[in-house]
């Protein structure tokens, strides 16, 4: 199966990232989100560690 052309995660793809500690990348704004209204829910994203997230050069959220 393909997936679809938005990003948005799907309910327990989200679960499942927030349990295990990921971060949901919005990679048109170059911002991370730990949890909020954006987690999983940007048209571009995609999930990774912290760690990951910072060492490719994105920075985290302001207010979540």
């Amino acid at each position: 199966t393909t997936k679809a052309a938005a990003a948005t995660a799907s309910s327990p793809e989200i679960a499942a990232a927030q349990s295990s500690g990921k971060v949901w990348v919005n990679t048109e704004s170059g911002v991370y989100h730990k949890s909020g209204r954006w987690y999983g829910k940007t048209k571009a994203g995609k999930f990774m560690t912290e760690s990951e997230a910072k060492a490719a050069g994105y920075k985290g959220a302001q207010k979540e």
